[in-house]
C-alpha cells in the first residue's frame, strides 16, 4: 500500500512540474524582448563581481520585469555610448538618467522619479580646497556627456572663476586620472563616492553642486508602454513599507555595516586572554563605528541642507491637532522658489489662503481622498508671494498613528509652472504667425468659416483680399532675412489701423497676407479699402540704414459669388493676385471664371513643363550666323522650341515666361547649354565646320551664382572648346543684378568662353557697363532692324550702334533681317554678321545639317 501511494505521490510530484515547465515555456514565448543599457556606477548600475548585472535600478527593473513578463537582456557600454545607444533605438531603456532640457528633447522619461542624487567634488589629499575659488584653473575628470560639467561651469562662471575639463567614460577612469596626476580633482556622485573615494587615496571637498532626480529613460517617441508600466510599480511601491523598491534602498543605497572580528586564537591555552582581547575589540571598533556614523550624520545632514537650498521641490510636514493638519516643518527653499518665509506657512489658513480662487473648492475636496488612499497626487494653481499665479505638483504620503501620536502628512510642492506655460506658447504658435502675432492659415480658416456662418444668417456679403507683397524675394536676398521680418512686422502694423472690429488680418505665408472684410461690403467698398491697402503700401519704409519702396499685389473674392467654402475662397482671390501681378503689380484685381480657366490652362501647362525635360519634350532649332564680308556661315544660335505631344511645337515666348516664374529655368537652360555643345562636338565629327554656337542665358541663371561652374562641368563633359562658345545676355539681365552678372562673365572670360549682349539698345544702354564688362560682341535688336528703309530714326540708331562696337572693339551681328535692303544697308554701315530668315529660319539640327551637306 506504501508502496503505491509513494508512486503516486511521484507522479503528481512530475505532473506538477511538467505543468509549471510548460507554463513558463509559454509565458516565456510571449514575453516582450527589452534591452537595457548598463554602465557601471555602483551603487546604483553596475556589473558584480559575479558579472551579473546589479544595483539599484536593475533590483527595481527586474522586479517590474518578472511582473509584466518581460525578457530583459543587457547592453555593456560607456554612459555617453550608452545615451547614443539609447538616441538611436539600439537599446530600448537607459536607467539612472537625469532629466536636462537638452535630454528632454532626445528621449522620453517616465514621471516619478526613482531617487534622488547630488556630485560631489573630490581631489587629493594634499590638495586643500575650502570653496569654488580654490578650484581655479584645476584639471577637473567630468564624465562625458554627463550634466555635471555644465553644473560646474554655471556656478564658477557666476564667481567669474574657470576650469579644464579632462573628459572621461566612466566615473572610475575620472578617480584614476586624479590618483596618475592626469587630473586634480573630479566630479562624481555621492554614491560612488562613499563606495569608492578612498580606495584612490582621495578625499572629499566641501563643493557640492547638482541636486538631480533620477528616471528610466526611453527614445524620444517609443517605447511609452515601458515607462507607464515603471510609473505604476513604482507608484504603488512608495505606499508600502515592506515593498520591492524599500528593500532595493535599503540593499544597495543604504548598506548596513558590519564589524569584522579577529579571528579566535587557536590554542585553547589562551581562550581566555582571547576572550578579553576580543571584547575590548569589539568595544573599540563599535566606538570607532559609532564616531564615523556621527561624522557621516552630521556631514550628510549639511548636504542635506545644502541640496534643500538648490532643490526645485519644497518639502514640508504636517501633523494633525484639534482643529484639523497644521504645517509643523517647511523646507527653506520655499522662499527662493515661492518667496514666503517658511514661518509664515505655520499657521493653519495660510494654506487655504494661497489657493488659486478657481482652484481652492476643488483642492480642498481632493485633499480628503488621502485618508481614503493613504497617498495623493494633484494639481492646482497657488499665488505666490508677489501674487503671481503658480502650477505645483502636490504629493502627500499619510503617517498612520502610532502609539497613540497624532497622524502626520509629509509631502513636496514641485512648480510646474513653466510646463505650463510651454503648453500655452505652443497652442498659440498653434494658431498665430509668431513674428506678427496674426492668425495663421489654420486659425484664418476657422475665422472664415464662422464669416460665413454669420453672412448666411444675417444675408450679407463679405470679401477676402489676397495681399503679396511684390518682388519680397529680393529683400530678402540683397539686405537679408532679418531685414525681411523687419519688412513683414511693419507691412502687418500698417494693416492693422485698416481694420474694423469685425474684420480679420491673417498672415498665411512667408509674404501673404489674407484681410478678411466682414462689414455689409460690395464691389465699390471693397475697391476703396484695397486702394487704401495700395497706399499704406506706398508710403516708404525705414529699415535700420535702408530706405524702402515696396508695393504689393491684391486678389479679391467675394462670398458667395466666388465660393461657399474657405479653400475656395482663398483659392480664387490667390488667382486674381496671381491676375493683378501679372498686370504689372501693385494692383487689385477682382475673381472672374476666366481668370480661373487661365489659371487652370497655367497650371496644366506648368505641371507639363516640369516633365518635359525628363520626357525628352524640348528640342532646339539653330539659326545661322552669316558674314557680311563673304556670307560664309559663322556660328549658330541654339533656340530652344517645346514639341508638346497634343499641342504641338510651343515657341519659347509661351513657356519660358512660365519657367522663370516657376523657377525651372535654371534645369531648362542647363540642358540648352549642354545639348547645343553636344551637337557642335557631332558636327565636328561628321565634317561640318560650325565655327560657333550662340547660347542666351537667363537672369535666374546668373543669381544663382552656379552658372560658371556648369558651364565649366559642360565643356569639359562634352570636350567643345570653351572658344567656341558664346553665351548672350540681354542688358536687363546684366543689369538686374550687375555684380554677380560682372563677376560671371569675369569667370567666363577666364575660361575663354565668348560673351554677347543680345537685344541690344532696347534696356538699360550704359557706356559703363559696355567698357567695364568683358565684352566681345554687340547684337542689335530686330526692332531697329525691320522699319530699315521707312524709319530715318532707326538706320540712325543702327549706326550709332555699329559706331560704338568698333570703337570698343566688339563684333557686331543684326537680328531680324529679312530683305536685301536691309542687308545691304547694314552692311555699309560695317556691320560684321547677319542672322535672320533671309539666310535661314530656326531649323533642327538634322535639316541644317543636310541643307550644309548640299552646299
Amino acid at each position: 500500500m506504501a508502496y503505491k501511494i509513494g508512486i503516486s505521490a511521484t507522479f503528481v510530484i512530475l505532473l506538477t512540474l511538467a505543468m509549471v515547465w510548460n507554463f513558463q515555456g509559454s509565458s516565456s514565448d510571449n514575453a516582450r524582448d527589452v534591452r537595457v543599457g548598463l554602465y557601471q556606477n555602483s551603487p546604483k548600475i553596475y556589473r558584480n563581481s559575479q558579472g551579473q548585472p546589479d544595483g539599484l535600478f536593475i533590483k527595481l527593473i527586474e522586479a517590474i520585469a518578472e511582473e509584466e513578463s518581460w525578457q530583459l537582456s543587457y547592453v555593456d557600454c560607456e554612459w555617453s555610448e550608452c545615451l547614443n545607444l539609447l538616441s538611436n533605438n539600439a537599446i530600448d531603456l537607459m536607467p539612472d538618467v537625469a532629466i536636462t532640457d537638452e535630454r528632454a528633447h532626445r528621449f522620453d522619461f517616465h514621471s516619478i522619479a526613482v531617487t534622488h542624487s547630488w556630485s560631489e567634488v573630490w581631489v587629493r589629499k594634499d590638495l586643500k580646497i575650502l570653496g569654488l575659488p580654490d578650484l581655479q584653473g584645476m584639471r577637473i575628470a567630468v564624465l562625458r556627456e554627463s550634466v555635471q560639467e555644465v553644473a560646474l561651469q554655471k556656478m564658477m562662471m557666476g564667481y567669474g572663476l574657470g576650469f579644464k575639463p579632462v573628459p572621461v567614460n566612466t566615473y572610475t577612469e575620472g578617480f584614476q586620472a586624479v590618483k596618475a596626476g592626469k587630473a586634480d580633482a573630479v566630479i562624481t556622485n555621492v554614491q560612488f563616492a562613499d563606495i569608492h573615494g578612498t580606495q584612490f587615496d582621495l578625499r572629499e571637498t566641501p563643493v557640492m553642486l547638482n541636486p538631480a532626480r533620477l528616471f528610466y529613460a526611453t527614445a524620444a517617441g517609443l517605447n511609452h508602454d515601458l515607462l507607464k508600466a515603471i510609473d505604476k510599480h513604482i507608484e504603488t511601491w512608495r505606499t508600502e513599507p515592506d515593498s520591492v523598491y524599500y528593500e532595493a534602498l535599503k540593499s544597495t543605497m543604504v548598506p548596513v555595516q558590519q564589524p569584522r572580528l579577529p579571528k579566535l586564537w587557536k590554542w585553547a591555552l589562551i581562550i581566555g586572554l582571547g576572550m578579553i582581547v576580543l571584547m575590548l575589540c569589539i568595544n573599540g571598533i563599535l566606538r570607532w563605528q559609532v564616531r564615523k556614523r556621527t561624522r557621516l550624520l552630521v556631514e550628510t545632514n549639511v548636504r542635506f541642507n545644502h541640496l534643500l537650498k538648490a532643490s526645485p521641490v519644497v518639502l514640508y510636514q504636517l501633523k494633525q491637532d484639534g482643529v484639523g493638519y497644521k504645517p509643523v516643518w517647511v523646507s527653506k527653499n520655499v522662499k527662493r522658489l515661492f518667496g514666503y518665509e517658511p514661518e509664515q506657512l505655520y499657521s493653519h489658513d495660510w494654506w487655504i489662503g494661497v489657493l488659486y480662487e478657481e482652484d481652492r473648492q476643488k483642492t480642498l475636496d481632493q485633499f480628503k481622498e488621502i485618508f481614503i488612499t493613504g497617498h495623493m497626487v494633484h494639481e492646482y494653481r497657488v499665488r505666490d508671494a508677489e501674487g503671481n499665479t503658480r502650477y505645483i505638483r502636490d504629493e502627500r504620503q499619510l503617517i498612520p498613528q502610532s502609539n497613540h501620536s497624532e497622524n502626520e502628512i509629509v509631502g513636496t510642492w514641485s512648480d510646474l509652472t513653466d510646463v505650463y506655460e510651454r503648453e500655452d506658447e505652443l497652442k498659440f504658435l498653434s494658431h498665430y504667425d509668431p513674428l506678427t502675432h496674426l492668425p495663421n492659415r489654420q486659425k484664418l480658416e476657422e475665422r472664415i468659416e464662422e464669416s460665413i456662418e454669420r453672412s448666411d444668417e444675417l444675408k450679407e456679403c463679405f470679401a477676402i483680399l489676397s495681399i503679396d507683397i511684390d518682388r519680397f524675394k529680393k529683400i530678402n536676398e540683397t539686405l537679408s532675412y532679418q531685414v525681411g521680418d523687419a519688412v513683414i512686422a511693419r507691412i502687418a502694423e500698417r494693416l492693422k489701423h485698416i481694420l474694423n472690429v469685425d474684420d480679420v488680418l491673417a498672415r498665411v505665408g512667408g509674404d501673404d497676407f489674407v484681410f478678411v472684410i466682414n462689414d455689409k461690403v460690395d464691389v465699390k467698398k471693397v475697391s476703396s479699402i484695397a486702394r487704401k491697402v495700395l497706399k499704406r503700401f506706398a508710403v516708404p519704409l525705414r529699415i535700420d540704414e535702408h530706405e524702402l519702396m515696396v508695393t504689393a499685389s491684391i486678389g479679391i473674392a467675394m462670398f458667395p459669388e466666388d465660393g461657399r467654402d474657405p479653400d475656395t475662397l482663398l483659392k480664387n482671390a490667390e488667382i486674381a493676385r496671381y491676375s493683378a501681378k501679372d498686370k504689372g503689380r501693385n494692383s487689385f484685381e477682382f475673381f472672374n471664371d476666366q481668370l480661373s480657366e487661365g489659371m487652370h490652362e497655367n497650371l496644366m501647362l506648368e505641371s507639363a513643363l516640369r516633365m518635359a525635360v525628363e520626357r525628352n519634350e524640348l528640342v532646339l532649332h539653330y539659326q545661322p550666323l552669316v558674314s557680311f564680308n563673304d556670307f560664309t556661315v559663322v556660328g549658330v544660335e541654339a533656340l530652344i522650341r517645346w514639341q508638346h505631344p497634343i499641342q504641338g511645337l510651343i515657341p519659347p515666348y509661351k513657356f519660358i515666361p512660365l519657367a522663370e516664374e516657376t523657377g525651372i529655368i535654371g534645369d531648362i537652360g542647363l540642358w540648352v547649354l549642354r545639348e547645343a555643345c553636344r551637337q557642335m562636338v557631332e558636327w565636328d565629327k561628321a565634317g561640318l565646320n560650325v565655327a560657333r554656337a550662340s547660347v542666351n542665358i537667363s537672369v535666374q541663371q546668373i543669381e544663382t551664382g552656379l552658372l560658371p561652374k556648369q558651364v565649366e562641368s559642360v565643356l569639359k563633359e562634352t570636350g567643345l572648346a570653351a572658344e567656341r562658345l558664346y553665351l548672350e545676355l540681354t542688358e536687363s539681365t546684366i543689369m538686374q543684378d550687375p555684380q554677380q552678372a560682372s563677376l560671371a562673365m569675369t569667370e567666363f572670360q577666364k575660361m575663354g568662353v565668348k560673351l554677347a549682349v543680345d537685344d541690344f539698345g532696347t534696356g538699360y544702354s550704359s557706356m559703363a557697363y559696355l567698357k567695364r564688362l568683358p565684352l566681345d560682341r554687340l547684337k542689335i535688336d530686330r526692332s531697329f532692324i525691320k522699319d530699315i528703309g521707312a524709319d530715318t530714326n532707326d538706320e540712325v540708331i543702327c549706326k550709332a550702334i555699329v559706331q560704338l562696337a568698333k570703337s570698343l572693339g566688339l563684333e557686331t551681328v543684326a537680328e531680324g533681317v529679312e530683305e536685301e535692303s536691309q542687308a545691304e544697308f547694314l552692311k555699309g554701315l560695317g556691320c560684321d554678321v547677319a542672322q535672320g530668315y533671309l539666310y535661314s529660319k530656326p531649323v533642327p539640327a538634322l535639316e541644317l545639317t543636310a541643307s550644309w551637306k548640299k552646299k
